[in-house]
């Protein structure tokens, strides 16, 4: 647009030289036409044959932990670059340590490297890069930008806040979950013996017993009354009030991932459902890289997110593994707010697949009677339930009130520290 308003300018100038009958007004304009021709190939030429390499040393950190950042940008074409101004992209409120920018000469076949670090202070699925070059014309008459084609990305975890008035040590640090269908029996609980029967393993029989009475006889257990739980995540946009919303979102999500903890050191099986959407999807992990005539325009082809049109839930299944809890604040780490189902319909979407042997334990800003009703329900099909209400004493109340007459028990998490102070004979119930 720019070259294309020069060009309309001289024209009009050069129509004006030759009706004057003026021959040095039309050689000046076709030495200024000239020279915005070399103007605009040079800083064309210039700008491309660049090719951009970055490697990120840690893609998934905890809050306050740094990365370190390499960019390396190499000239493939044959001519040199009389100046070029390098700035390597990163979240604005990232505290980095060492220089993303650079201002210097390109020869060709030759490389510039920058290298820096940053901190990541906050939640959250964070963009690293792209490179945005700048170079220009000799003449000053036109600058060129052009943004690298790779982008990186960083997952930086919630916050975990131990629940320490569970003692780690004790055999259930997560206090009993009462269940309906006793179908798993707990081999550290002895509740008496009884005759052998064909079919029994060896390790449950009771050799004291059988060597006394001179018949075999095989321990009997009771059954497990702690069995872990399916945590549901309520991030529904229209589900928090736009003055706080952020915080009450992390506040919620940090209750998540500290619960998901807790049931992991006890060995418990956990699952997560959640209609948040992934911001891994939504983010693009290529760009093209493109090229423009202002600044501003380059930043706004620095997209890195594309409309998400994702309804069904974000979900890790429900199961007892190792690395179950960390596979969820993983996930934790990569949510943002969605605008499709809200908490009821979530809870139904995935009502087939939960396991009714584990607890629900949802994690909601705010309980309606559509979803007091929903929970009511999931109690009466078996299931156990423990609300976990996020930052709101108005909220809380009406919640307790609608919830109350199911014997559904609600905890109020105002802070992190409430966490410390939940009741362990009350998770399940």
């Amino acid at each position: 647009m720019k070259n294309a308003y020069w060009f309309i300018v001289a024209a009009i100038a050069l129509a004006t030289a030759f009706a004057a009958r003026s021959p040095y007004m039309a050689f000046a304009i076709y030495a200024f036409l000239l020279l915005v021709t070399v103007a605009h190939f040079s800083s064309v030429a210039w700008l491309s044959g660049l090719e951009c390499v970055r490697s990120v040393s840690e893609t998934t950190l905890r809050q306050g932990e740094d990365t370190e950042v390499e960019v390396t940008l190499t000239n493939r074409r044959g001519w040199p670059i009389p100046w070029i101004f390098l700035e390597d992209l990163h979240p604005k409120d990232f505290p980095r340590f060492g220089a993303n920018t650079r201002l210097a000469i390109l020869m060709p076949g030759r490389s510039i490297t920058l290298k820096y670090r940053v901190t990541c202070p906050r939640r959250g699925y964070h963009r690293i890069g792209p490179l945005l070059m700048e170079s220009g014309d000799l003449f000053g008459l036109q600058k060129r930008f052009r943004t690298g084609a790779q982008q990186d990305y960083v997952s930086v975890l919630p916050t975990v806040a131990y629940i320490e008035t569970f003692n780690i040590a004790t055999r259930r640090p997560q206090g009993p979950v009462r269940i309906s269908n006793r179908i798993y029996e707990d081999p550290s609980r002895i509740a008496g013996i009884r005759e052998y029967r064909p079919g029994d393993p060896l390790n449950r029989i009771h050799w004291k017993a059988s060597a006394r009475t001179g018949t075999l006889y095989t321990k009997t257990h009771e059954p497990s009354n702690v069995v872990g739980a399916t945590l549901i995540l309520d991030l529904h946009r229209d589900s928090y009030r736009p003055e706080n919303a952020e915080s009450r979102m992390e506040l919620a999500i940090t209750t998540t991932a500290s619960i998901a903890y807790l049931l992991q050191m006890s060995g418990e099986q956990l699952g997560l459902l959640t209609n948040a959407r992934d911001a891994a999807e939504v983010a693009q992990y290529e760009v093209a890289s493109q090229q423009s005539l202002t600044r501003d325009d380059a930043n706004d082809s620095v997209v890195g997110e594309s409309e998400s049109d994702r309804i069904s839930p974000l979900s890790v299944p429900t199961a007892r593994s190792p690395v179950q809890a960390l596979k969820i604040v993983e996930n934790l780490a990569r949510v943002i707010p969605g605008e499709g189902l809200d908490a009821s319909q979530l809870i139904l979407s995935g009502f087939r697949r939960l396991p009714r042997d584990a607890a629900l334990l949802p994690v909601v800003p705010q309980v309606t009677e559509k979803l007091a009703l929903t929970l009511a329900e999931m109690k009466y099909s078996g299931f156990a339930v423990t609300v976990f209400f996020i930052a709101d004493n108005a909220g809380y109340q009406e919640a307790a009130k609608l919830l109350a007459p199911h014997a559904i028990h609600v905890f109020h998490i105002e802070h992190e520290r409430n966490l410390h102070e939940l009741s362990p004979d009350k998770i399940g119930r």
